[in-house]
């Protein structure tokens, strides 16, 4: 028994080294950071200064214009990504002529770099790219999307969509295989039309499934950076700025990594608030528990 535990413990210890070293030791790192004064371009200045990081946190107008700004580029995201990938799922799931290469199609976007897609999106907003040649064609000039406030980050958060919206219809897809259809030639039999038949048959069944979607793409939505980085910067001005642009900026421009770490423990914090809304409301521990 001595042996089996010792084996054991010496089985586990290079996974927990890992473990401290990869996530512990940065989490410990940031909990002290955000309490101390750590400014790279005056560091006489520096020391422990309490809870001081989110006091001027809570009074910065533009921390609070990020932070909706990020609630706006998430919603418009899931309720772009969400919808469309339910429909693209069940158009997979009607197994045409074609769906087998559908399939394919769709991971293409999933494995793009999202600062690649962000490029390419960038130019093809461009006053001179393919997005205005289009509307030229038809006779409407195309708006500057990536110039207007309020209007470069709908954008972007678009362009978010049509990177992920492929990873839900693949996965919702992969779920409404799995219902079962002596359900579904019953809702049939009664009567059910189509819409009926998703409403009422098919999404209560992955219920659990489009909770956990929707939750994987909040968080990855929330955090984006990469994209609104290359395509706007967070500009026109600060009009897109969102919560990672606005840390990355107090972090790397201003270099005040005091007040950057208190950003991001209130991102985390956000995410989770947000996170655990989610599944609360939609009681997706207990369908999945049942």
């Amino acid at each position: 028994m001595i042996t089996s535990k010792r084996y054991t413990f010496l089985s586990l210890a290079p996974s927990v080294a890992i473990f401290a070293v990869v996530l512990v030791f940065p989490l410990l790192f940031i909990v002290n950071l955000m309490f101390k004064r750590e400014s790279l371009t005056r560091p006489a200045n520096n020391g422990y200064i309490g809870i001081d990081n989110f006091v001027r946190l809570a009074g910065d107008e533009r921390f609070w214009a990020a932070l909706l700004q990020s609630g706006v580029f998430s919603a418009v995201s899931l309720a772009v990504s969400i919808p469309v990938g339910i429909l693209i799922a069940l158009l997979i799931n009607r197994k045409l002529r074609g769906h087998g290469l559908l399939r394919i199609v769709l991971i293409v976007p999933m494995v793009l770099a999202p600062l690649v897609v962000g490029a390419v999106f960038r130019f093809m907003f461009d006053s001179d790219g393919f997005i205005g040649w289009a509307l030229s064609t038809v006779g409407i000039d195309a708006p500057s999307f990536l110039s207007l406030p309020g209007v470069s980050l709908v954008t972007v958060a678009v362009v978010d969509a049509w990177q992920w919206t492929p990873f839900v219809a693949i996965v919702v897809a992969a779920a409404m295989e799995t219902v079962p259809q002596n359900v579904m030639e019953a809702a049939r039999l009664d009567g059910a039309n189509a819409w009926q038949e998703l409403w009422h048959f098919v999404l209560p069944q992955i219920r659990p499934l489009l909770v956990l979607v929707a939750l994987i793409r909040f968080m990855d939505s929330f955090r984006e950076f990469d994209k609104l980085f290359i395509m706007t910067n967070g500009g026109p001005g600060t009009t897109s700025e969102t919560l990672p642009i606005y840390l990355w900026r107090q972090a790397f421009q201003y270099l005040d990594m005091g007040y950057a770490a208190a950003v991001g423990f209130v991102v985390l914090i956000v995410i989770s608030i947000v996170c655990s809304f989610i599944v609360k409301f939609f009681r997706a521990s207990k369908g999945v528990s049942e």
